[in-house]
């Protein structure tokens, strides 16, 4: 059973040969995700409360005027860097797909989303000497992860009045991660060992959000929300249990000229409640998270301003789970997009490029993401 625990919380972190996630991801539960569209990415986040295809708020649905249905692919270049050297990977994911649309006679809107909760996908090799039968025998482990918990939510939102719309939705938090590990030995007398467990994730959660509008030029946005906590399986059987965060979201959006819209955003996440969870099974522990966002959508042509706007964002804000005690994991990042609507305004292509820095100690990474965004409206 310790030895299950040990492997479910990446305990032991020997030098990165490949990480396909952020090494940042490691331990705990994992690299957080983002629950953004390419639209919000662009923005660094900045109107993630205001946007109806990202899934932080679910007020913000009440802006979708028809059915929508939106897929996000993120392509991530990054160079790694830590004790044990440096080395260049990237990786490919889909971190968001979202339907919403309209209820017909009725102020409401429903929709359903699938987001990226937590990531761990990664490879860690690392080189030892042992003492078998009295030799000194050098040997070489491999530990590997694929997978993380997802994010299915549930959805729908109010419009009250003009100026004020309400909302609430409802998570299933599930995911699995497939953990495997390998010791070679030099001596090829000794044949290699391998392990392999599925580790599985069950939670739910729910939250509440408000969008309060005062015309079309300055806006509020509010939203908070409760996780609880999530039970661990390996392979099947009950080994743990951890607490999942509280979220608390207030962003802002104004409108100083008719061609330009700025907003901005602070988030701030409790992951210090699997803490103790953690601790008690040998880890670093969880701390306390906050983001802050600053970003702007540039409208060149009124006339049609589903062509080709100019977004652009910056944030910062600190990762969870630290790699090593005490040195809490921080992040900052720029980003640039734009998007392009077609086919009568029932298609359409988002882009974004962010470039993020990532450190904490002699640990850092610097990435490039590429995001795409396709939306249809039937």
């Amino acid at each position: 059973m310790r030895r299950a625990l040990v492997v479910l919380f990446g305990l032991l972190l020997p030098g990165l040969a490949t990480a396909q996630s952020s090494q940042f991801g490691v331990r705990g539960l994992g690299a957080p995700g983002r629950e953004l569209s390419a639209r919000g990415i662009a923005s660094s986040g900045a109107f993630g409360l205001f946007d109806p295809e990202s899934s932080l708020n679910p007020a913000a649905l009440s802006a979708l005027p028809a059915m929508n249905a939106t897929f996000t692919g993120v392509q991530d270049y990054r160079h790694v860097e830590n004790p044990a050297g440096t080395e260049s990977v990237r990786e490919s994911r889909f971190p968001q797909l979202s339907v919403a649309g309209p209820i017909k006679r009725y102020p409401l809107v429903l929709g359903i989303s699938f987001s990226n909760y937590t990531s761990r996908d990664f490879t860690l090799a690392s080189g030892d000497t042992i003492l078998l039968r009295g030799i000194l025998v050098p040997v070489s482990d491999t530990f590997s992860s694929r997978g993380g918990m997802s994010d299915l939510r549930f959805a729908g939102s109010y419009r009250v009045h003009e100026g004020w719309a309400v909302g609430g939705s409802f998570h299933v938090i599930t995911g699995s991660n497939r953990i495997s590990s390998r010791r070679a030995f030099a001596d090829t007398r000794y044949g290699e060992a391998k392990q392999r467990a599925e580790i599985s994730y069950a939670g739910v959660g729910f939250d509440v959000g408000v969008v309060r509008s005062f015309g079309r030029d300055f806006s509020l946005a509010l939203t908070a929300r409760s996780d609880g906590h999530a039970i661990i399986d390996r392979d099947s059987t009950r080994v743990a249990q951890a607490d999942l965060p509280y979220t608390f979201g207030f962003g802002v959006r104004w409108r100083p000229v008719q061609k330009l819209e700025v907003a901005s955003d602070v988030i701030y996440r409790t992951w210090s409640g699997a803490n103790s969870d953690l601790l008690a099974q040998g880890g670093t522990g969880a701390e306390n998270t906050f983001q802050v966002a600053l970003g702007g959508e540039l409208t060149p042509d009124l006339r049609r301003p589903y062509r080709r706007p100019i977004r652009f964002g910056a944030h910062y804000g600190t990762l969870p789970f630290p790699l090593v005690p005490g040195e809490q994991p921080k992040e900052f990042g720029l980003s640039l997009g734009t998007g392009l609507r077609f086919a009568q305004q029932r298609a359409g292509i988002d882009l974004s490029l962010e470039h993020v820095w990532r450190a904490a100690g002699a640990y850092s990474e610097r990435a490039f993401m590429v995001t795409v965004g396709v939306s249809v409206r039937p």
